[in-house]
């Protein structure tokens, strides 16, 4: 009898470190708002003011992309590789003058280098959590570029 406990008290804790090391296996989602507890909080470029702004067509056109990102049910992982590309279209010699300064600039490398990041990864059920951070860092960045970018429109502004 006393064998028997013993066999079954082994079997049980056997059986116990199996079910342990069971991964359950979650569909890793397509739309990027999935991958967020909510919704992120996406600073938009003000354009109400500054004719300077206005004539930085490519930043323009990455803010917009990047808000289409959170706003409409896309593809995020080959729209991440678009704005990775436009983003490498912002070149220092591009830049209106008053937003030439190194804060901005150096944001923008920033985000490019999150973009660059987030574009490499081949995702999977391993990697997951460290997307999830990569893209809390990107929205991130992206907030402080803009910030900066409607800090000197105001500075103009005034």
């Amino acid at each position: 009898m006393r064998s028997i406990f013993i066999f079954l008290l082994i079997t049980i804790s056997c059986s116990e470190d199996d079910n342990k090391n069971i991964k359950v296996q979650v569909p890793i989602p397509t739309s990027i708002n999935s991958l967020f507890n909510e919704k992120p909080e996406i600073i938009k470029l003000d354009l109400t003011s500054s004719s300077q702004i206005e004539s930085w067509v490519q930043m323009i056109s990455f803010t917009e992309k990047f808000s289409d990102l959170f706003e409409k049910e896309i593809n995020h992982k080959s729209k991440i590789k678009l704005l990775s590309t436009d983003l490498d279209k912002i070149k220092k010699e591009t830049i209106p003058g008053k937003y030439k300064t190194s804060p901005i600039i150096g944001r923008i490398r920033v985000v490019n280098t999150y973009l660059q990041k987030i574009d490499s990864y081949l995702l999977n059920q391993d990697n997951l959590e460290a997307y999830k951070i990569d893209l809390e860092n990107l929205v991130e960045s992206y907030n402080g570029l803009l910030f900066q970018i409607n800090l000197i429109t105001k500075q103009l502004d005034n």
